[in-house]
């Protein structure tokens, strides 16, 4: 029996991007889909990408950092005394003035670690480590003891996202490592292969047998995914503008972070959103 599995990860709020893989993907002949996690954010996309993503026969779904950071803010882990958890809080509450909370719900019912056997062959997904969906652990350029955490004697196949960049390797003891890239924020670090397609991967499984692994690349339109952006007054509309047309996200610059804080008025806008989810504990 013939099994193709589209993967998609890293989505990150790109909406205009996964709806161009989506129809890209449907020209593959796909029977289901892997969802390796960080959905939501920095991008505007809210009920809209969830309702590209309940069209697919999605069969597995793992929880990413990004979507942890939605839960934590919710759950009323941050304060206003860290410039990343301040945008952080206001990206969430920017989200959740957009999204139904069913999904919030399912956020939380999503897993870390998801065991998947295709015709007897075994795969392990998850959106970093099996324990630990953050972090540089999986770097593509680390040794190969490193990606050994991703398997087991279980585990024939490896899959996983995070580093938004595609990925084929093998473990110590000759198992399939793969990540299939980032739909919504891939990153490269070679000028000249820079580009601002969205990345997914296509398995295929026939009779038991990895018989093919399928990268793909798909154009779509990055400055009409920028203007949604500004015309739902996404925050941080200048790191989202230098993403899309730079490929470039200064996520970890608390400098930048807190000038554009502090030239929004961000801590403004998210007391009161705070003290609401404070007063939720």
């Amino acid at each position: 029996m013939n099994h193709k599995i589209v993967i998609l990860s890293d989505i990150h709020g790109n909406a205009t991007a996964l709806e161009a893989v989506i129809a890209d993907a449907k020209t593959q002949g796909a029977s289901e889909y892997w969802l390796m996690g960080d959905i939501f954010l920095p991008g505007p996309g809210a009920n809209d990408l969830v309702s590209l993503l309940k069209d697919l026969p999605i069969t597995a779904s793992v929880r990413g950092n990004w979507d942890d950071c939605v839960l934590e803010a919710l759950d009323g882990q941050y304060g206003l005394e860290d410039s990343q958890e301040v945008q952080l809080l206001r990206m969430t509450q920017y989200l959740m003035e957009r999204m139904d909370l069913e999904t919030i719900v399912w956020l939380r019912s999503l897993p870390m670690l998801e065991k998947k056997e295709v015709d007897g062959l075994r795969f392990s997904l998850s959106h970093n480590l099996p324990d630990k969906n953050y972090g540089g652990d999986l770097l593509v350029d680390n040794d190969t003891e490193k990606f050994d955490q991703l398997l087991d004697e279980e585990t024939d196949v490896a899959v996983y996202g995070h580093v938004h960049k595609q990925l084929l390797r093998y473990g110590s003891q000759g198992q399939q490592i793969i990540n299939p890239g980032s739909i919504g924020m891939p990153y490269f670090n070679w000028e000249a292969l820079k580009n601002h397609r969205a990345q997914y991967a296509v398995i295929e499984v026939e009779d038991g047998e990895l018989v093919n692994i399928l990268f793909r690349k798909v154009s779509y339109d990055y400055e009409a995914e920028l203007e949604l952006a500004k015309s739902k007054d996404l925050p941080f509309i200048e790191m989202y503008e230098e993403l899309r047309r730079e490929d470039n996200y200064r996520g970890h610059n608390l400098e930048l972070l807190a000038s554009l804080i502090e030239k929004h008025g961000y801590i403004e806008d998210v007391k009161n959103y705070f003290d609401f989810l404070q007063s939720e504990k």
